[in-house]
């Protein structure tokens, strides 16, 4: 670990408050001139460092760069080891898991966090804006432990959706709603997108990896990326810092994974669904329907009525009639 890194770790610990040069140097058994030089580096990274002579070096409350020591202070204690890669800048976080996954053996539970994405991805190829410093796009790689039955596949998202609601009430106090099967939306607007990604062998019906791609909008972005979205795009609209928010996201995701059951997702997803009981149309095997949002069955697929018949929709696209979110 770097230098840089390891005085960082020390300044995520003692968060607005001061520690002084000293101090650190003989926490970390390194020179005075090396902490120095750590603390510049820092600064030139974007960190809101401040110095007061007497008093030693102090990262501020506010500091909202994302960063693995801030991430992982807040992660839960089956969480602390995962391997956690934070860019400033990448294509997209999938992208990166993908290649990541070609090329080298990748722990289950990898994190790819990006401040930015330049080709952010949703799905059928739609593209998620990914604006720098304002929201939070990373991808999970998870290795089922069992075998892996593909027609929960729409199961993983709605746990992914239900985690990031979680996580952004626990951390913000705000709750986010949810649009089968993807989207979260808070005062209308949408605020997270989902594309979860299979690496499987079709012919044996296995799957090696999932990687989970989210993207959430914390803040306005300070420059015009969502200017033609203006009436689409929203952000959760917070002081709590991006790292917090992401913490709190993972360890709800882990929490839904691994401890709760399918049974107590599904009904939270419910509770939180903007589409049941609403006017919806969608288009199947290239005909237009209109029917009304009945359930979301156990595989996290979604059950509408026509008034005619009940249809189970496993994949595709879905619109809300009206104003959906009241």
């Amino acid at each position: 670990m770097k230098t840089k890194d390891i005085v960082l770790k020390e300044l995520e610990r003692n968060r607005a408050s001061y520690i002084s040069g000293q101090e650190l140097a003989e926490k970390l058994k390194i020179s005075r001139t090396a902490i120095w030089k750590a603390i510049n580096n820092l600064k030139e990274e974007g960190f809101q460092i401040e110095s007061q002579t007497k008093l030693g070096y102090k990262l501020m409350e506010s500091d909202d760069k994302l960063s693995d020591q801030g991430i992982r202070k807040g992660l839960r204690e089956e969480l602390k080891d995962i391997d956690l890669i934070v860019f400033d800048e990448i294509d997209s976080t999938n992208t990166e898991a993908k290649r990541r996954l070609y090329s080298s053996d990748v722990k289950d539970f990898t994190v790819i966090v990006s401040d930015m994405q330049k080709g952010g991805r949703g799905r059928t190829g739609k593209t998620f804006a990914s604006p720098k410093g304002s929201g939070v796009y990373f991808s999970i790689i998870l290795h089922p432990r069992d075998f892996f039955d593909f027609s929960y596949f729409d199961l993983i998202t709605v746990k992914a959706a239900v985690s990031v609601a979680q996580g952004i009430k626990e951390a913000t106090g705000k709750q986010a709603e949810i649009k089968w099967v993807n989207d979260l939306f808070i005062d209308g607007k949408k605020i997270c997108g989902i594309l979860s990604e299979l690496d499987a062998d079709f012919e044996s019906r296995s799957v090696k990896s999932v990687i989970v791609g989210i993207g959430v909008n914390v803040n306005e972005p300070k420059d015009d990326s969502f200017k033609d979205l203006k009436n689409i795009a929203g952000y959760i609209g917070t002081d709590v810092i991006r790292n917090e928010i992401l913490s709190a996201i993972l360890n709800a995701f882990y929490e839904n994974n691994y401890n709760k059951s399918d049974k107590e997702i599904i009904e939270y997803y419910k509770r939180h669904s903007l589409v049941i009981g609403k006017d919806l149309t969608f288009e199947l095997n290239g005909k237009k329907y209109s029917a009304v949002g009945h359930d979301i069955n156990e595989k996290g697929n979604l059950i509408v009525d026509t008034g005619e018949e009940k249809i189970t929709l496993s994949s595709g696209e879905v619109s809300v009639k009206g104003n959906f979110y009241k």
